[in-house]
């Protein structure tokens, strides 16, 4: 973004007048400032770094992440969905070795001391250079070594798949070809140095390739058929291999052609059952659904429940181990119904790492332990899965195909498929992060396959994987530990190269929503190494591509998500049962929890600062009603947000609080409805196409919204501006930022396309921002069409202690200096903003308040943005209070009926 044209243009003259003299200056500067700088020693470079004793006293209880901002007046810069969406390796910047021994301090993981071997890779030592623990910097240095020393895993793995030929190797003769129509039409590389014919035949054998070709010396070529454009004389298939000179690698266009032993890979059809269907008078399946879980979604994840439930199928819950919430409200289920078990053995996965597929390991190793749940099938879900057919539908035709196993494949790219998976690279998980460490060579004598890991599993192919312990199995579990997404490959190839090899049927059971031009740009480079991606959530409007799967053999969609967008589901409920189902209390309304009073972990700060002042401001509201009501705070015990016909319905609050002077204690829940200052002054042409904006934080790309579902934001909140726009002609807007002091923070310029299109915006503000009311301008042409106002929150919390003076001085008062390292008073007119210094005055006052005088201004600031709509009790209060509605009779109310949610209503 550049900066506002409209203050460009005012500093226009100045820039160009002594552009000259400035630059030569700091050209000059930075020569003698980069030449000091190069010799310095390590001591002073030390010294400089050190915050004086009166600085680190006064952030040594900020937030770390945010403590070394705040110190140096830096920017700020900026989740769990495990799919076939790799796009492209991540533009990480690997720095160079020196550079990376350089920037490691003497209490750091020391590389020049490190004696198993030298590290110079530039992967690697990026790797551990950003690693933060000294256990995960040991572990990344000694995959490196094995690495290079090639010992993480074997380099060739045998294939047991009885449909592989015997005729590996076999010469089929010399062939022409042509450039502009290829005889191999598979994928073809180069080896300029180690070419062969068993080199062009194991990279053949890999891809699923029947025949390889070498030609021209180096050129490798792999295909399906061969001869197209007739043999050619021996002859001509006379150049010397560089990888083996006894053999010859074919000519120019003359390819000498090999077999690679492998056969068609067989592709078995599973066509859709309309009823139950007995095969030599077996049984039904029994499907065991192993649900892995993550969020705090219970309701959505019971509805889940509720509808694939039946009596004759099992169902295995794993619950994220830092999921505390879930898992406490899902536990239950296990001692009501005998065919439910929570997973006690916690897995804390994360995108693309092998801890996914560690886990499913153990719960394959688990379920066939648990002697009386004969289940046939191994289905796994997750809580954004939802059935598009009966559950009945699914059990119909596993039993038809019993015995088969049920994978999605890529498709037939699998050269690509290597690449864009990064199955060709080493990465390693530690630190709840995927590091990437180097590029590798897979074994030889496998064929690679992968694509979804939504899977559908026998059971003799499930007790394969885990009880035997043939050199296939612990070679790729070797292999596999070392690889992005292992899940969406390992049992694929494990499959294809096993005695199961025929069993295989490229049907993952899932409809999957994918929108890939739609958020999908390099996703998770936080917790991986690598571009990844997830599919989009099912809407409205998405019913008609649902219907068009009818008649397929497909049973679940993703992504449904109820906070998103709840009545999708709903039609999918009425689809599947009718009307009936869907004809209950709370259809249209959909709660989820942000705080529980027992979670391990509170809230960040500025949650939970506004959330005590909603207790207060529900407390004044009761007294305003009843002053004879004497009523404080005990707890607050649950944060909860309310939906109604997927529109935001308010925040719910519960909260125990205690009668003066009695001691009797009392259970309220307050529902709190938030303002929406966004106002639009008489726009004027391609202003026209503006439909809203609004500032938040935690911004999703694939549905286009803040996580962030309270807006509730705080002085070192990475702050965003979401805007929408109808189709019209392609213009540049430009956007104000303006503090509660009426400083200017920022202004920039926009291209508005000519699409119907939601952007976000993101300054690169220098924090704490300023507490306060703050406002964003939008203009075009010098005149303010739109605008829209925020609030960042003082808070009265620090690392969940109250704050103390010290630690408000430096929060509250804004950053040193300028928000975007310059100011925009010329720009005050163009914005109508307040030249006074009042405004600064106050700020300045309210940056030292602490203790209640600063909880007054809190209350005072978050009332401007949210209002009480009503309060429900538990328990009736007493005769001198309110006379409050009981909250299971309550509609909006977190603890009124949700037939929808409740499994227990269901016995299928």
């Amino acid at each position: 973004m550049a900066a506002s044209r409209i203050a460009s243009s005012r500093r226009l003259c100045f820039k160009y007048k002594y552009f000259f003299y400035v630059a030569s200056v700091i050209f000059g500067l930075q020569l003698f400032l980069g030449y000091s700088f190069y010799n310095l020693t390590q001591k002073e470079i030390k010294i400089m770094g050190q915050p004086s004793d009166d600085v680190q006293i006064q952030v040594d209880r900020l937030p770390q992440n945010d403590r070394i901002k705040s110190v140096t007046n830096g920017s700020e810069s900026e989740q769990q969905d495990q799919e076939n969406g790799v796009e492209s390796p991540s533009d990480e910047s690997h720095v160079a070795p020196a550079e990376v021994l350089g920037n490691m301090s003497k209490n750091d993981f020391n590389l020049k001391s490190y004696q198993k071997c030298q590290i110079d890779t530039k992967e690697a030592l990026s790797a551990i250079s950003r690693a933060s623990t000294l256990n995960c910097k040991k572990q990344l240095a000694d995959v490196a070594c094995d690495l290079a020393e090639e010992k993480l895993f074997p380099s060739s793995l045998p294939n047991f798949c009885p449909l592989n030929k015997n005729n590996t190797g076999e010469f089929m003769g010399c062939y022409k070809d042509t450039v502009s129509s290829r005889d191999l039409l598979g994928p073809h590389k180069e080896f300029p140095d180690h070419n062969s014919p068993k080199t062009c035949i194991n990279y053949c054998f890999m891809l699923g390739y029947q025949y390889a070709g070498v030609q021209f010396t180096k050129e490798c070529w792999c295909g399906e058929r061969y001869g197209s454009h007739g043999e050619a004389d021996i002859l001509q298939c006379n150049s010397p291999c560089p990888g083996n000179p006894a053999k010859k690698c074919g000519g120019f266009l003359s390819q000498a052609v090999y077999s690679t032993g492998l056969s068609t890979k067989l592709k078995h059809s599973a066509e859709l059952v309309k009823e139950m269907v007995m095969i030599n008078n077996n049984l039904p399946v029994k499907i065991v659904f192993v649900l892995t879980l993550n969020g705090r979604q219970v309701r959505q994840v019971r509805r889940l429940l509720r509808v694939i439930y039946n009596s004759h199928h099992y169902y295995y819950i794993h619950v994220d181990a830092r999921q505390e919430y879930l898992y406490r409200e899902l536990l239950p289920l296990q001692d009501n119904f005998s065919n439910v078990k929570l997973s006690h053995v916690r897995f804390a996965t994360i995108w693309g790492g092998a801890s996914l597929l560690d886990a499913h390991l153990h719960f394959m190793s688990e379920l066939l332990s648990i002697t009386d749940w004969a289940w046939d099938y191994y289905v796994n879900l997750s809580e954004s899965d939802y059935p598009i057919k009966r559950i009945e539908s699914l059990a119909a035709f596993l039993t038809k195909y019993r015995g088969y196993n049920f994978l999605k494949s890529h498709g037939r790219d699998t050269q690509n498929f290597i690449k864009k998976q990064g199955l060709d690279k080493t990465f390693f998980e530690c630190d709840h992060h995927l590091w990437r460490i180097g590029s590798r060579t897979l074994p030889q004598g496998i064929r690679m396959d992968g694509g979804s890991d939504w899977i559908g599993l026998y059971r003799e192919f499930v007790n394969f994987t885990i009880k035997e312990s043939n050199p296939l199995l612990t070679g790729l579990k070797k292999m596999y530990k070392y690889a992005l997404l292992p899940a969406e490959s390992f049992f694929h190839v494990l499959l294809q190269n096993s005695q199961f090899c025929n069993s295989w049927v490229d049907n993952n059971l899932h409809l999957t929503n994918w929108r890939r031009k739609q958020g999908c740009k390099c996703q998770y480079k936080h917790i991986v190494d690598w571009c990844g991606c997830s599919p989009n959530d099912f809407k409205t409007s998405d019913m008609d591509k649902i219907m068009n799967y009818e008649n397929k053999a497909t049973f679940f969609g993703r992504k449904f998500e109820a906070i998103v967008n709840q009545d999708i589901i709903n039609q999918m409920d009425a689809y599947m049962y009718g009307n009936s189902v869907i004809n209950v209390p709370g259809i249209n309304s959909y709660w989820e929890n942000l705080y529980h009073h027992q979670d391990g972990q509170k809230p960040a700060d500025q949650f939970m600062t506004v959330y005590q002042s909603f207790i207060r401001m529900s407390l004044r509201h009761l007294a305003q009603k009843a002053k004879t009501c004497n009523l404080k705070v005990v707890n607050l015990l649950e944060v909860t947000v309310h939906y109604l016909s997927d529109s935001f319905h308010g925040a719910l609050i519960l909260h125990q609080v205690e009668l003066v002077p009695s001691g009797e204690k009392f259970t309220l829940e307050t529902r709190l409805d938030k303002s929406d200052y966004y106002q639009v002054f008489k726009p004027e042409g391609p202003m026209e196409r503006l439909l809203h904006m609004e500032v938040g934080t935690d911004y999703d790309p694939k549905e286009e919204i803040f996580r962030n579902y309270l807006l509730i934001m705080g002085p070192l909140s990475p702050i965003a501006l979401r805007h929408a726009w109808s189709q019209g002609v392609e213009f540049t807007v430009s956007i104000a930022w303006i503090d509660p002091a009426n400083v200017i923070a920022a202004s920039y310029d926009i291209l508005i396309p000519k699409t119907t299109n939601t952007a976000i915006h993101k300054p690169t503000f220098l924090k704490p921002l300023r507490p306060g009311v703050w406002t964003v301008k939008m203009m075009h042409n010098w005149k303010v069409i739109a605008e829209t106002q925020f609030l960042i929150v003082p808070q009265t919390i620090l690392n969940g202690k109250p704050i103390t003076p010290a630690e408000v001085d430096l929060l509250h008062n804004g950053p040193k200096g300028h928000y975007d390292s310059k100011d925009f008073e010329e720009l005050k007119e163009v914005l109508n903003v307040n030249v006074s210094t009042e405004a600064m005055e106050i700020a300045k006052l309210n940056a030292r308040k602490v203790g209640k005088p600063l909880q007054s201004l809190v209350d005072s600031l978050v009332e401007k943005f949210w209002g009480i709509q009503s309060i429900c009790s538990l328990q009736g209060l007493p005769k001198n209070c309110p006379k409050l509605q009981l909250c299971p009779s309550t509609l909006w109310s977190s603890h009124s009926p949700d037939p929808k949610s409740n499994l227990e209503k269901s016995s299928r």
